[in-house]
């Protein structure tokens, strides 16, 4: 397949011959113009015509024509760069679009209608882009509205064929599906530190951000509030999976007492969380956690991690995750607009997850000689033992002053007051791991001799330890530049 085949089979030339928009301003003015694709930026355009222009010389395409690319204006619908003959008075890129829709409207008032004849029906193509400014941010939306010539369209066929193709080139998710994504907001009101009115704070970033750009994509989502620690993790429990009949007081009931944050939920916890495709949460790093503990205590847990997709909104007070899906994807800007684009357009990466247990002390071994597991959990950010996990957890005694309380208290606790962390460590160098990466990786018992090639560090005073999963630990700490996104490798950070 040749370049220009590959091009014509993504933007259907037929269809843009034959359909003329018009860009909506106040009063409707405007000039009609045709929608080409640049094959060179990859931007949509739009370019001017006239009577003249569409009727005597720009010709009209249809299916039938078997030898399209031999024609002398062919070239125009996949225009490059170069073409200087062309008058753009707007554009788009693809990859800056997160919806686009064709609405059709009736005119119920046309005189035709008195005579028996069917009402004046009029199209248009909604685009939402967001795209980015000189410094490459992304910020607010910029909704195009281009009214369809009603005089090119009996059917809306082509109409529909090149919307279908914008939603297409745009990769946007739902273009892929044949019913809508569906998925489930879990907010932090408190997250951050900043409480639930901060301008910072998960509640007004949905409100401002996140609901208004996916309705802008056209997924459907539920919210849910959290109201007291371990609500979300309570959330992912089993449940019988019936849609809820409840009335809009009912609500109230199940979703708490009618407060300032009712205005958000919509989600009854009635439904099994199997109902939907995503769950995205809102908060810090610790809202994620609670989701995955929730998932870890169910029955089917391995079937939801592998088909369930997770975003995740920096509402918290280091949100090492996002920063380190950004940086991952190549983005140096860390907002929220950014992180919704990814979201909303469904592009997704497998996260190494890891599994930890917390052995009991008073048990005694079963009878197959296993240790005795006291808790469970799974693990996506970091293990911390030493001064990082005192900074982390000592310092919610002034969460108030936001990520310095990390900061404040690595004075405290490091240098003014500090603690003598005793401790031996075996590892599994990756030089040693076995070459198959099917092959699993069989944990010594405790107390007993390691196995060929582990390595240990005995009865060692440490400062920091810190085993990291993913590239940052918080948003303005870059702590492990190596680590990938599922290179399957734990990076350890030893201070003695």
């Amino acid at each position: 397949m040749s370049k220009d085949d590959s091009i014509s089979s993504c933007w259907p030339i037929a269809a843009a011959s034959q359909i003329r928009v018009k860009i909506l301003k106040d009063g409707g003015s405007g000039s009609y113009c045709r929608l080409f694709y640049n094959q060179s930026s990859g931007a949509i355009e739009l370019v001017t015509c006239n009577e003249d222009e569409v009727y005597e010389q720009q010709p009209i395409y249809d299916d039938c024509n078997t030898n399209i690319e031999n024609e002398p204006f062919y070239k125009s619908y996949i225009a490059t760069l170069k073409d200087n003959e062309r008058t753009v008075i707007d554009a788009f890129h693809p990859s800056d679009v997160i919806g686009a829709n064709l609405s059709l409207e009736y005119n119920m008032n046309n005189p035709n209608t008195l005579f028996g004849m069917k009402s004046y029906a009029s199209a248009q193509y909604n685009i939402y882009t967001y795209p980015k400014s000189k410094k490459g941010i992304r910020s607010s939306c910029c909704h195009k509205q281009y009214v369809i010539d009603p005089k090119c369209c009996e059917d809306f066929g082509n109409a529909q064929q090149l919307i279908k193709s914008i939603q297409t080139l745009s990769k946007l998710y739902n273009a892929q599906r044949s019913t809508p994504l569906k998925c489930l907001v879990i907010l932090n009101p408190y997250s951050g530190g900043g409480g639930e009115s901060s301008k910072t704070g998960a509640k007004h970033v949905y409100n401002t951000i996140v609901k208004p750009m996916l309705e802008q994509a056209g997924v459907e989502h539920d919210a849910l509030v959290t109201r007291h620690g371990g609500h979300a993790n309570e959330r992912m429990a089993e449940r019988k999976n019936q849609k809820s009949n409840t009335t809009k007081e009912e609500e109230k009931v199940v979703n708490g007492s009618a407060t300032s944050l009712d205005n958000i939920n919509t989600d009854t916890e009635l439904d099994d969380i199997t109902s939907y495709d995503a769950i995205i949460a809102m908060g810090g790093d610790g809202i994620l956690f609670e989701i995955f503990q929730g998932i870890h205590a169910r029955s089917d847990e391995q079937h939801i991690m592998s088909t369930m997709k997770f975003g995740i909104l920096a509402c918290g007070t280091f949100n090492g995750l996002v920063k380190s899906i950004l940086h991952w994807s190549n983005e140096a800007n860390y907002n929220h607009v950014e992180s919704m684009m990814h979201i909303c357009k469904g592009e997704t990466f497998t996260l190494d997850v890891a599994k930890y247990n917390v052995l009991s002390k008073d048990s005694t071994p079963s009878d197959s000689g296993a240790p005795i597991i006291k808790q469970s959990y799974t693990s996506f950010l970091s293990f911390a033992w030493g001064l990082i996990a005192d900074c982390d957890f000592e310092s919610e005694c002034i969460r108030w002053v936001g990520h310095l309380r990390s900061d404040i208290w690595a004075v405290y606790r490091g240098v003014l007051f500090r603690r003598q962390y005793r401790a031996k460590f075996s590892y599994l160098p990756p030089e040693n791991a076995p070459k198959n990466k099917n092959e699993d990786i069989v944990m010594p018992k405790l107390g007993q001799p390691l196995p060929e090639g582990w390595k240990t560090f005995d009865d060692d005073d440490f400062l920091v330890f810190w085993v990291c999963n993913t590239s940052h630990a918080a948003h303005n700490m870059f702590t492990c530049p190596v680590a990938k996104m599922n290179d399957g490798l734990f990076h350890v950070l030893i201070v003695r």
